[in-house]
Order: C-alpha cells, then sequence, then structure tokens
C-alpha cells in the first residue's frame, strides 16, 4: 500500500522535500564519496530548488541531472535545464556539477546517445526527484508513447532515450532517462501536489499507468510527500 507523507501547506512540503533531499545526497557522499541528483521539471519543484540551493550539503560532490528535457535550448521559458540553472545551481549548489540532457545543433537521437555519457558520471542517483502527470506519466514516459515500452524495460541497455510527440502528449519531443536509469538510486522522492494525483496513486495503483513501474520496483526505496 501506498505511504504519503502528507503536509499541512505546499511552503511545508517544499521545506520537508528540500531537507530530504540534501540528508539523502549528503548520506550518499559519505557513502560512496560522490554523487547524482536527478532532477525533475515542472513548476512544481522551483520553490524545492530554491530552498535546496541555500542549503549546506557537499554540492562539490554531486552531479546533477534532469530526469527529461523538453527538446529546446535552454534560454527557452519550458527547458528545465534553464529551471534548474536559475533556481538551483546557484548560491551554495553552484558548485554542483552539471549534465545536460540537450546540445545544440544536434538531432534528437543524437541527442540522447550524447548525453548518456554525462548520465554516467552521475549514476548511481543519491536521489532522485520525480513527479507525476494527471495521465501517470513520469519524467517523459507518456501512456501511449511509442517509447514507452522501451523506457520501461528493466532490462534496457539505454539510460536516456529520445521521445517522439504523441497524442495527448508530449506536445513537443523530449529526451528522457530511462526506468532503469531512474531507480538506480538510494531514494527516490515523488512530489505530489493536490488531490487528483493523490487518488491516482491511492490503493492499487492501476498496473498500465507508467508510474506503476516506479511503485512497484524494489530497487529504490520510494517516499511520497504530499500537500493539497
Amino acid at each position: 500500500m501506498v505511504k504519503f507523507e502528507t503536509f499541512a501547506t505546499r511552503e511545508a512540503l517544499y521545506d520537508a522535500a528540500a531537507s530530504v533531499i540534501v540528508a539523502g545526497l549528503t548520506a550518499a557522499v559519505a557513502k560512496q564519496g560522490e554523487a547524482g541528483f536527478a532532477a525533475t521539471g515542472g513548476s512544481t519543484p522551483a520553490p524545492v530548488y530554491d530552498r535546496l540551493s541555500g542549503l549546506t550539503a557537499p554540492w562539490d560532490k554531486v552531479t546533477v541531472t534532469l530526469t527529461d528535457e523538453r527538446f529546446v535550448p535552454p534560454s527557452d521559458p519550458s527547458s528545465n535545464e534553464g529551471l534548474v540553472r536559475r533556481h538551483l545551481l546557484k548560491d551554495k549548489a553552484a558548485k554542483a556539477a552539471f549534465a545536460p540532457l540537450y546540445f545544440e545543433g544536434l538531432g534528437q537521437d543524437e541527442v540522447a546517445a550524447k548525453a548518456e555519457a554525462g548520465v554516467a558520471k552521475a549514476l548511481p542517483f543519491g536521489v532522485t526527484l520525480l513527479g507525476v502527470g494527471p495521465d501517470g506519466h513520469f519524467a517523459s514516459l507518456f501512456p501511449g508513447n511509442p517509447k514507452l515500452a522501451e523506457g520501461l524495460d528493466p532490462k534496457s541497455g539505454r539510460t536516456v532515450i529520445a521521445v517522439p510527440p504523441g497524442q495527448p502528449a508530449p506536445d513537443l519531443p523530449r529526451i528522457s532517462l530511462t526506468f532503469q536509469a531512474l531507480i538506480q538510486s538510494s531514494l527516490i522522492v515523488l512530489l505530489v501536489t493536490g488531490g487528483a494525483k493523490k487518488a491516482l496513486l491511492e490503493g492499487p495503483v492501476d498496473p498500465s499507468l507508467p508510474v506503476a513501474a516506479i511503485l512497484n520496483q524494489d530497487r529504490a526505496p520510494v517516499r511520497i510527500l504530499w500537500a493539497e
């Protein structure tokens, strides 16, 4: 059964998430000498990243990468790299290394192949931060997408794949870490807000939803942090 850690306000949720992430990264560095952090995009984590950036951690031993990225340059307002650079890679966290999922001037498949080297430096992750969409997607692994099966394959040899646009989502081509890459982590944190997403994850989760793969695996512990 899925267990929610519930917070009275979103501000309290953001505080707790930042604290959990920094503790996880600090523990991973103490154990391994270095650690990766797979950071998610979207509007919800930005306040978490603002808090994280000012917290003390062995940032010079941390490599930040992204769970997924839109196939746009960092200057684009929808870029997850841009979001992470504006909100996380500043203040104390400016010492962290960054492994991008976008490279100018390359095709989508070439970018996915090139990104694997940087992701390899971040693996295994100390912490993987994920959101979940109302359709049950995580990272850029969407229901009905032709790349979903490849992205969810637990025996995949790929850590990064190119995801084509689809109906109804995603609207843009994307680059995504695979399920098998994301679960190479000491901790997975699911950051969830609102009643609809909570309902999606409560009770027996529909096994056809991509996020069921995260909840049903036993490689990495999962903590679900939630506020209305």
